[in-house]
């Protein structure tokens, strides 16, 4: 009986820190909720946020239309819904933790998202 029990923590412990926290390799954060990204914009860098729009984003969203993924212009999401989607990626969508986009180029994106209708202010 202990052996099992010894199993299943140790399988536990594997699922939290290569799947579920979100952190493996393609840098993601491990905010418990959306709640944790509440808070106002901080930029205004729109032309730094095109940058990294341009860099880590205009692949599948090209223009903030549907590429691989969906369309994102027009969508009016919050900030947070935004920084959150950034932060722990999902459906096809990888995760950029602040080792891969900063938090000031973070903020800057959400300035460029703005200029798609992708965020409201």
């Amino acid at each position: 009986m202990g052996k099992k029990l010894i199993l299943v923590a140790a399988i536990g412990a594997l699922a939290l820190a290569y799947g579920c926290s979100g952190s493996g390799s393609s840098g993601g954060t491990t905010a418990a909720s959306l709640a944790d990204f509440e808070y106002p914009l901080t930029s205004k860098n729109v032309a730094g946020g095109e940058e990294v729009y341009a860099e880590f984003c205009e692949g599948c969203h090209p223009g903030g239309e549907k590429g691989d993924g969906p369309k994102i212009a027009g969508k009016m999401e919050s900030p947070a819904e935004v920084r959150w989607k950034v932060r722990t990626g999902g459906d096809d969508m990888p995760a950029f933790g602040p080792d891969k986009i900063s938090n000031t180029q973070l903020e800057a994106l959400l300035a460029y998202a703005e200029t798609l209708g992708a965020v409201k202010r």
